[in-house]
């Protein structure tokens, strides 16, 4: 079958300067094969999921159906940009697009960027790497790409799609995803299997729905979907022939299924298999779909803390690392890294040595960094470690977005004290 552009969670790396000049050509090029090869490292096929744009291109543009990632690279004074690349700028900044600006020194950074983003963090061409492999991994940690474990929950009906689910779960962890499927999974006797389920679904990056007639007919698989949702998680919906797209799925994508796409007649029970080309198909569709998820869960934990922050006055700068820098009005400064899924000893290091880093390169906060979370679905076993360590890490803190607007107004009282 044809998979609409809509499904494919394509990835866009837009790639701006100055047009007509030659290094501005020259590093796009660069750029756009590094980033290719991450992808083949990775195991995503660039042919299929990267759509670059460069001034090379007949025609730049950004198809805001794409998560998109952008690269400036500054490499004439003064730049003067048309405008509909002004238009362009602003619209990445409007759809809180991540922009990285590129020059040969950090010396006179402003000196060589468009005034709509002078006020961005940059990076130096000696930072980018020999052939451009920094720079392509800070674009695919962009796109979200970069996260160790690719997480992936399978919800369905055992009693109708059993024998499917065995089969998408054996295909997804061949293609490299950490899958939750109930009957693979390894329980503790006496562990609560449900709180455990839903922790699990709170640390997934896309959950697959096995929509057959009867899926919803349990009351786990539709507290399932209201969990996938009330979460932002986003949802690949496979619709089994004669099903067709609920109203209940927010964050739903859909992928119709036809009789065609089975092996033989059967479309239910535990012997029911789908073909080859079809499991491909929702491979695919996942790995696309997995980007655009992890996108919309960031840009989640940023909106909701950044609104917030400003009610109390407070100013939100975004890094090239996506962290955040909380600025008070008295200059103190606090590093705020959004952690999506289920905060863990991985996260807590990763923050402590970008604020090491920032610490070492003399930049001064004024409290600890902050681990920002979605509390939804976590056990309240795990809730309970993190505030353990809170009492007991003095390195780093986590923080759950519904905590923000507190911490938020006890910062904003202390500032300057």
């Amino acid at each position: 079958m044809t998979v609409p552009l809509s499904l494919t969670g394509k990835y866009q790396v837009v790639v701006l300067g100055q047009k007509g000049n030659s290094e501005v050509t020259a590093y796009a090029l660069r750029l756009v094969s590094a980033v290719s090869q991450a992808f083949d490292r990775l195991g995503v096929n660039p042919k299929k999921f990267l759509v670059p744009s460069t001034p090379a291109s007949p025609s730049p543009s950004v198809d805001r159906r794409m998560l998109a990632v952008a690269v400036y690279f500054g490499c004439v004074a003064s730049p003067s940009l048309s405008a509909s690349e002004t238009a362009m700028l602003n619209q990445l900044l409007a759809d809180g697009v991540w922009i990285i600006p590129v020059v040969e020194s950090l010396t006179n950074f402003s000196g060589f960027m468009p005034k709509e983003i002078a006020h961005l963090n940059g990076c130096s061409l000696a930072d980018c790497g020999a052939d451009f492999e920094r720079l392509a991994a800070r674009v695919l940690e962009g796109f979200g790409l970069l996260r160790e474990k690719r997480r992936l929950f399978i919800s369905y009906r055992r009693a109708e799609t059993s024998g499917i689910a065995a089969q998408l779960y054996e295909a997804l962890d061949a293609a490299g995803f950490d899958v939750f499927l109930d009957t693979h999974g390894v329980l503790r006797p006496g562990e609560p299997f449900q709180e455990l389920l839903w922790h699990r679904l709170a640390d997934t990056d896309v959950a697959l729905l096995l929509d057959s007639p009867q899926f919803l007919a349990s009351r786990w698989t539709e507290e399932e979907l209201a969990r996938a949702n009330n979460s932002n998680i986003q949802l690949l919906q496979m619709l089994w022939p004669g099903q067709t797209e609920g109203a209940t799925a927010a964050f739903s994508t859909f992928h119709p299924l036809t009789i065609q796409d089975f092996l033989g007649t059967e479309t239910l029970g535990p012997t029911a298999l789908m073909t080859d080309k079809c499991v491909g198909e929702i491979v695919d569709e996942v790995e696309g779909l997995r980007a655009r998820a992890i996108g919309a869960r960031h840009a989640f934990l940023v909106r909701e803390f950044a609104m917030e922050a400003r009610k109390e006055g407070l100013t939100v700068l975004t890094t090239l690392e996506r962290t955040l820098v909380l600025l008070a009005p008295s200059g103190n400064r606090v590093l705020v890294m959004p952690a999506i899924g289920v905060p863990d000893a991985e996260r807590y290091e990763t923050l402590e040595r970008l604020h090491q880093r920032d610490v070492g390169l003399g930049q001064t906060y004024a409290q600890p960094p902050v681990l920002l979370y979605d509390q939804t679905g976590i056990r309240t076993r795990w809730l309970q470690h993190l505030g353990w360590l809170n009492d007991h890490i003095a390195a780093a803190r986590s923080l759950s977005i519904m905590d923000a607007r507190a911490w938020l107004s006890d910062l904003k009282a202390s500032d300057g004290r």
